[in-house]
């Protein structure tokens, strides 16, 4: 869909715009971001090129980064962080990207992406060589959890409380939404492309447009009770030692992870970050 009715609006109007959004933005209980427009569309590939430095939020008590950008087609969100516990909650379950268009914090619409780096890139908890997650494994377990990474390689869950649906797609955006990860620099980035309008083939846009407000969350870590029987189903007990662990260094590790040292570790705590912004306007140039 091309945008045909964007036009320069006076500086009085401007001027109002920026005054309402300003209510509207004090009205969220969230920390505010601000979104940059994009005259080109962002390349999904979980890398740093078009995310230009200044371009980023860092919420240090959290240890994540976040960058938001929009054109007039889709929002793009980068997410970043150095802790490996927390990649390896979302290899398991997933990291959840809410997105209300109404500026509020309802979690009707979202992206669950279950990826990352795969196991055999991931540390065991107490553990200093990489590969011990799955080395620490009978060959049964290593063999299920190789059936669990190819099951979830690729692919997005979309989440449509509204219509009381889930949809499961590939993650190429051929469906819509498209979602890539990455460790540039051995941090762990999660990229994710939404478009701004819902189609007339694939309902799964956020329902906006640019200039407009909007509320989103990032939703990571801990484990339902429906996780935690899939996981136990999926790999004959679990693996060994649990999903927990310290943050590694880096970026900041934040306050998720808890360190090793146990036979089995508790999984990372459950973790949301929300925050509003105004979508981007297309420069006057």
């Amino acid at each position: 869909m091309v945008y045909k009715n964007i036009r320069v609006l006076s500086s009085k109007t401007l001027l109002l715009l920026a005054l309402s959004n300003l209510v509207l933005l004090a009205g969220c209980n969230t920390q505010e971001v601000q979104t940059y427009w994009s005259a080109e569309p962002v390349k999904v590939d979980g890398e740093m090129a078009e995310w230009a430095s200044g371009s980023t939020a860092y919420f240090e008590d959290l240890g994540v980064q976040l960058g938001l950008r929009n054109d007039d087609q889709n929002l793009y969100v980068l997410f970043r962080f150095s802790n490996q516990a927390w990649a390896r909650a979302i290899r398991m379950g997933g990291v959840t990207l809410w997105l209300d268009s109404a500026g509020k914090k309802k979690k009707d619409f979202g992206i669950r992406y279950t990826g990352g780096p795969s196991f055999s890139d991931l540390k065991m908890p107490g553990t200093s060589d990489r590969g011990g997650f799955r080395q620490a494994m009978t060959p049964e377990q290593q063999q299920r959890l190789f059936d669990m990474e190819q099951d979830t390689v690729g692919q997005i869950t979309v989440i449509d409380k509204k219509s009381n649906q889930e949809m499961t797609m590939r993650a190429d955006g051929s469906g819509g939404p498209a979602v890539c990860f990455a460790s540039p620099q051995g941090v762990y980035t999660y990229e994710f492309a939404i478009p701004l309008h819902k189609g007339d083939v694939f309902d799964f846009g956020v329902g906006t447009e640019p200039g407009q407000v909007i509320c989103l969350g990032l939703e990571w870590g801990g484990m339902s009770k429906e996780d935690r029987a899939k996981m136990r189903e999926g790999m004959g007990g679990g693996p060994p030692g649990g999903i927990g662990g310290g943050p590694p260094g880096g970026m900041g590790g934040g306050r998720g992870g808890r360190p090793g040292g146990g036979s089995r570790p508790q999984a990372p705590e459950k973790q949301e970050l929300w925050v509003k912004t105004q979508l981007a306007l297309p420069s006057a140039e």
